[in-house]
């Protein structure tokens, strides 16, 4: 057996790399940190209803609030009973601006200046929409009741205000 210049038999280089073990524990841990990640930001694990569909509006009335500022122009909301078509003034006429929100299988319950409004599912067509956002960020008062299964959520809108849900 060859003997090594520092007096042991074996290679001058032990072996290089991790054990089995160490990989199935770090392969561990990482899943754990994955899962609480997910839970903790709702993403993946959001329960679809009432209280997403509520998120979703917020979040739709933000967008178009902030175009209407940086765009320097008035914006509508066409009401429907799944979601809204965003509009955008040219010249006299109305015209659709993207596509339209769809909540899937929620229904909205609308009333836009204090009175009930009851939308289609027709597309809008060139008339102004009944809720309006101007330049300033001032806009009609509207409010959305979301109704996904037994589960009930009421989004207001002031005048002049972000929709905000109870």
């Amino acid at each position: 057996m060859p003997i090594s210049p520092a007096g042991r038999g074996g290679s001058r280089h032990p072996a290089r790399g991790f054990t089995l073990i160490e990989l199935l524990v770090v392969v561990a841990i990482v899943a754990i940190l994955s899962l609480g990640v997910g839970l903790s930001a709702g993403g993946l694990f959001a329960q679809p209803g009432a209280v997403s569909a509520a998120e979703r509006l917020v979040l739709a009335d933000r967008r178009a609030r902030d175009q209407a500022l940086l765009g320097r122009g008035t914006l509508g909301l066409f009401p429907r009973e799944d979601g809204w078509t965003l509009m955008r003034r040219d010249g006299l006429a109305w015209q659709a601006e993207g596509s339209t929100l769809s909540l899937g299988a929620a229904r909205l319950v609308w009333e836009v200046a204090d009175r009930p409004y009851l939308p289609s599912l027709d597309s809008p067509g060139t008339e102004a929409p009944p809720v309006q956002i101007a330049a300033d960020g001032g806009s009609t008062p509207y409010a959305v009741t979301i109704l996904s299964g037994s589960e009930r959520r009421v989004c207001r809108a002031p005048a002049g205000g972000v929709l905000a849900c109870e």
